[in-house]
Formats: structure tokens, sequence, C-alpha cells
């Protein structure tokens, strides 16, 4: 140690010209070298006006033409069209659910037509942009919620809502960008896995639900025959069925290695195409939902019998003065936005880059943040589109779909690891492309059942809790003989209630998040309740030891780095020509 620090100070000594802020960085082969500033995480205050901003630019620009070049390479080409596929579809359906849902809550503000035309040209600027290009840009159903709030309160102003919250919409663009300017992002360092694992098994839990609530609804309803209710029930299940079972076809004998890869590729688009042609079998027979999309491109918006609004809102009314008073009154709904956009945003960002995940390119919190607010949140305002933010279940899908995993073999049970992931920014832009050319492929699109659709909703929503250790632990609940526990980390380091314990505190969490989410008057209350988490998990140090939350809420990379490593030996350092025992040589 103390030959460490007279190595120190004889090199700062001979570095006078360094600013404080130089930092002095150790090889391992115990030689020192200086780098011209502190070697700052993506999640660090720079201290510096948008200093966070242009670190992201400099971290992701040497990839630009890579993030492009890369889905083109034989080698991904067979996964990026797969994916291409899945998620045009798997996107297209939560546009055209909520889509509908906005149309009912705002009395035809707008509809179908504009949430695809958002989620659209939303992905496609945040894809080309954007700091991490695998998250997936869509509607949620916070954002879903929050809009009804603006068009009450617009209601309860008494002031035309298109204006209103095309004012909001601004509003909340400043305070998107004003946050990534300050650096504000890397709050999110607070963040753990215990509100990851809470916030990702909410939207898994959204998608799943409303994935088969429909289906139960056509029984309870009563508005369809029981032959048409059993068949749609049916092609649900078939759906999630055969894309859940050819998903894992690569691992079975059968065939050849390369249609084995092929058709776990292309299993959902596989699953969805049959089921659509099965149901055009007996399409004479039973009368099925169908997808319902405009063939028109028109605003759905109408200011008069006659006459819908232009494409362009007109920020100052239609039928009326808007008044200035209510150019102010738009701040409040626009914090409850920015807030929930930086949440839904970050949050998702987090868990795509989590290190289990395997990326290589690296994030980009401030610069995602940026294009949204600067860019994308302007756009909607301006066409008076619904807002989309990265969306968690699509994004975590789009990673999947591109990841090449290896299963390791635990002494009980398995894990999957992901080895490659085609990280380039081509299949998000034409995934929402596709998206786009959705409105002019109606005459197509009118022959998916919507039956199928909710079964493409659901496996989603499903395939998405892989890797979620909240879900992981809730099925240790279900093995009652210790004996046949997998051999996770924790599970070795703890007592098996604490193990228990930790998930139940999780779990009410969860229960407490959909609750409010499902409440409409509470619903304006879940972004807070959301940031909420991360106070939750401090408060736990009264309950659970340091050791404990260590095995349990860290990353599996985390746990093996715990490992102890050699150190060298910094009094007897090796000769510039001998070889350091366990290592290859470095060129300091």
């Amino acid at each position: 140690t103390l030959l460490s620090a007279r190595h120190t100070r004889a090199d700062v000594g001979l570095q006078g010209s360094m600013t404080e802020a130089a930092a002095v960085i150790r090889d391992q082969s115990g030689y020192i070298f200086t780098s011209p500033e502190k070697d700052l995480g993506p999640l660090d205050f720079t201290g510096r006006l948008g200093g966070g901003l242009v670190r992201d630019l400099k971290r992701r620009a040497p990839f630009f033409c890579s993030d492009w070049i890369d889905a083109f390479r034989p080698e991904n080409l067979q996964k990026v069209v797969s994916t291409i596929l899945y998620l045009f579809i798997a996107a297209l359906a939560p546009a055209i659910t909520f889509g509908s849902r906005f149309q009912d809550g705002t009395d035809g503000q707008f509809g179908v037509l504009e949430m695809i035309m958002s989620t659209s040209i939303s992905g496609m600027l945040f894809a080309s942009f954007a700091g991490q290009p695998l998250s997936i840009l869509g509607a949620t159903g916070p954002f879903l919620a929050y809009t009804l709030v603006v068009f009450d309160l617009a209601k309860s102003l008494e002031v035309e809502f298109m204006p209103f919250y095309f004012w909001t919409c601004m509003w909340c663009a400043l305070f998107t960008v004003l946050v990534a300017v300050f650096d504000l992002c890397a709050l999110m360092k607070h963040v753990t896995m215990f509100s990851e694992d809470i916030f990702a098994g909410l939207i898994s839990l959204i998608f799943i639900i409303d994935g088969v609530r429909p289906i139960f609804g056509n029984f309870v309803d009563g508005k369809m025959p029981l032959v048409n209710c059993m068949f749609e029930a049916l092609l649900f299940i078939y759906t999630f069925g055969l894309a859940t079972y050819l998903s894992h076809f690569r691992r079975t004998p059968w065939l050849l290695r390369p249609l084995r890869n092929l058709m776990a590729n292309f299993s959902v688009t596989i699953a969805l195409v049959s089921a659509s042609a099965l149901a055009a079998i007996y399409a004479s027979d039973v009368k099925l939902n169908m997808l319902e999309v405009n063939t028109k491109l028109e605003p759905t918006l109408k200011i008069s019998d006659v006459e819908k609004r232009p494409w362009l809102v007109d920020p100052f009314g239609y039928t009326k003065d808007f008044p200035v008073a209510g150019i102010f009154w738009a701040i409040i709904p626009a914090v409850g936005f920015a807030v929930l956009g930086y949440l839904d945003q970050n949050l998702t960002s987090v868990i795509v880059n989590r290190p289990s995940n395997n990326l290589q390119k690296g994030p980009g919190y401030h610069l995602d943040l940026f294009v949204r607010g600067a860019i994308t949140l302007p756009a909607c305002a301006m066409l008076g589109l619904p807002l989309s933010v990265a969306s968690t279940v699509p994004s975590i899908t789009h990673v999947i779909s591109l990841t090449t995993y290896e299963v390791q073999q635990l002494p009980k049970g398995e894990r999957k690891v992901p080895v490659k992931v085609v990280e380039q920014r081509a299949t998000n832009f034409l995934i929402h492309l596709l998206i786009g050319c959705a409105l002019f492929l109606a005459p197509v699109l009118k022959f998916l059942p919507r039956s199928v659709l909710q079964g493409v909703f659901f496996y989603m929503g499903i395939a998405s809790l892989t890797g979620n250790n909240l879900f992981d632990r809730l099925f240790l609940w279900l093995i009652w003989e210790p004996k046949n526990y997998p051999q996770y980390s924790y599970i070795q380091h703890l007592p098996i209630k604490r193990v228990h314990l930790y998930t139940f505190v999780q779990l009410i969490c969860l229960a407490i998040l959909h609750g409010l989410k499902e409440i409409k008057e509470t619903s304006v209350v879940f972004p807070f309740f959301m940031a909420s988490l991360a106070l939750i998990r401090k408060a736990l140090v009264y309950i659970f030891s340091p050791e404990e939350l260590k095995w349990l809420d860290s990353y599996p990379e985390d746990e093996e780095e715990e490992m102890p490593q050699p150190q060298p030996d910094l009094l007897n350092l090796p000769k510039a020509d001998e070889e350091v025992p366990g290592e290859t040589e470095k060129s300091i």
C-alpha cells in the first residue's frame, strides 16, 4: 500500500498540468496511467450542463454506422427478418387495442388511426437518433389513463381538448428536455432489481390479462353464440400454444438444424398465419371478431357534422378562442406526463440494458430522453396523436428475439444464458415503418381474427417473464420439497423463509401497482407510487440484513464478480519481458 501511494504521488508530481478532474487508474499489473476525466458511468452525475448527454453521444457515435450495417450481415439476416415480422404484429396489436380505448375514452378525439400513426412516426424517429435503439415505442396503460385524466380536466375547465392537449404535450416536451440536460437520469442508479422486476412484472401482467380478458368476455357478455365463443377460444389457444412450442423447436431432435432454427425464429409468424388460415376455412360457418382498420387517412375528430379537423392542430382553438390561462393550466397534467414518461422510458431502458442481456454497445439514457422530448413529443403534439413511450414488453421481446441463447445446466434446473445479441437500428426502424404501412394494408389485415392477435398478446406477456427474478422466486412457492429447488445462488446462501418473505414484499407492491392502474379514480397517483419503489427498497434494510439484500437484489453477473480473483504482487512486479501468470501481457 505504501509503495502504491509513493508511485501515485510521484506520478501526480510529474503531471503538474493535470486538472482536478483527472483520474488515476491502476492496471492489474500495478502500473499507473492517467485519464483526462473521471471514468463516469452512464448513470453518474457529470456536474456539467448537458454532460451526460454529451457522454451518451460520444459513447454511441462510434457504433452509428454498424447500427445500420450489422442487421444485414449474412449471419444475422434470418434472425433480423423473423424479428421484424414478429414485432410488426406484436407492436401493431397493442396499437390497435389502445387506439380503440383512446377513441372510447375521449369521445372520438383520436382513435386507432392516430395511435398507429403515433407508434409509427415516434418509433422511426426514435430508432434513427436514440441511444438505445432496441427499445420499442408504443402506447402503455399508464399513458392511456393519464390521457383520459387530461380529457376530463379539459372538460372541467370548459376548453377544447385538442388545443389543451397540444399545450400539455409541449410543456411535457420542455420538462423532458430539461431532465435530460440536467443529468436527472442519473437518479435511476438508485433503482435496483427490486423495482425493475416489479415494473417488468406489472407490464407482463397487463399483457397477459389484456390478452385473455376478451376471450373470457365473449362467454360472459352473451353477444356471440356459444359455438363462436368456443372457436375464438380455440384460435387463441392454438396461436399461443404453437408459438410457444415452435419457439423451443431448436432444442428438439426433429428435422435438420437449419430447419429447426428457421421454425424457431419464425414461430410467431407461423402461428399467426396458420391460425388465420384456419379461421378463413370456417369463415362461412362461424362469424368471428375480425381486425378493423379505417381505410381513409383522415383524423377521427369531427369539428362539424361534415368536416373533420386538419392534421395540424390549431393551438388556439377550432370552434372558439382558446384562453391564455388554459396554456398555463396545461402545466399541471404536463408534470404528470413528464414524471410518467421519465419512469416508463428509463425503467424500460434499465431493463433492456441489464448486464444479464449481454449488450455490448452501451446505453444512452440521457440521449433517449432528449430525443423523446425534442423530437417525438413535439411531433405527436402538432399532429394531435397519442403519446408513445418505450414499452416494456415489446422492448424485452425485441431483445429476446434478437438474442442467441445457450442453456446452462444447474444441479437442479437450468438457466438460459445469452451469448450474442444483434444490436442495430434497422429492425426497430423497419418494424415501425411496416406499422405505418399497415394503414394501407387494410384489405389484408381485415382477415386477421382478433382472437389470434390476443393470442400473440398473451404469448408476449408470458415470454417476457423470462429472466424476471420475481417470477422465478414465485415458482419456488410451488416446490414443497427443498431438495428439488433449483440451485440459484440466493437459495444456496439464505434460508428459504427469507427468500419467500422478500418475494412476498415484491408481490404486494405489484398488486398495489396493478390496482392503482385499474381503478380510474386512483390512476392519477400510479406513477408516483411507481417512483416510490426505490424508497421502499431502501426501507428494506430494516427487515433484511445487507448480506441478504446482496444475494436477493443483485444480478447473477454481480454474484459471479464476488468470486475472489488473483491479485498482482505489487512488491514483486514482473519485468517488462516476463508474462504475468494467469494473464496475457498488456501494453501500457
